[in-house]
């Protein structure tokens, strides 16, 4: 029996989500539709278990899909996971960035479910995956949408800090404030 087939019989009975306990919180047969775990299964495209299982249904923002259960909306690799290896996370993601329970897709598609594809990491761990595997953009310094100076300009506002001109003197240079020449003299913004 695959590892799928064997969580929904855990969960089911007769098909039904009987008042199942999940983290405090008892689910009963509500949602729309009725999202017992033999719907939610469903709606995922279970395939090889070293292929991605592909969300089938609603996807939000993002390409994540979603599934509401109780009235409250999840993501569907969270509530997918949670079905698979239950009491590991809770189905929403901590509050607290630095905690684990936050679920990284080691595969990089968003809509996956494979429960053998997702990984328990902090948000940190997560985004450091984004960051080596090239899936964010790069805002360092100039390139950044609100950047103000061109590294040119904090080049010259470093000199001329040098100098013992003021912050805010060189902020009327540059058409800035004064804390973003700051900023930039400290190496906080532009680098060091």
């Amino acid at each position: 029996m695959t590892r799928h087939l064997f969580c929904m019989a855990a969960f089911c009975n007769g098909g039904l989500w009987q008042s199942t306990v999940l983290h405090g919180n008892i689910m009963k047969n509500r949602g729309k539709p009725r999202n017992t775990p033999e719907v939610i299964w469903g709606k995922v495209d279970v395939r090889d278990e070293m292929q991605c299982w592909p969300w089938k249904s609603w996807c939000g923002t993002g390409g994540y899909g979603r599934v509401e259960i109780d009235g409250k909306s999840y993501y569907a690799h969270r509530v997918i996971f949670d079905l698979s290896f239950p009491g590991v996370i809770y189905l929403n993601a901590p509050e607290d960035r630095r905690a684990h329970g936050y679920l990284m897709h080691t595969c990089d598609n968003p809509k996956c479910c494979n429960p053998l594809h997702l990984k328990v990491c902090t948000h940190a761990e997560n985004m450091a995956d984004k960051k080596n595997k090239g899936r964010c953009p790069d805002f360092k310094g100039e390139k950044g949408p609100r950047a103000k100076l061109s590294l040119k300009d904090v080049e010259e506002i470093r000199w001329i800090a040098s100098k013992g001109i003021a912050a805010s003197e060189s902020g009327k240079i540059y058409g800035v404030h004064k804390s973003t020449i700051k900023h930039a003299i400290n190496g906080r913004h532009y680098g060091g």
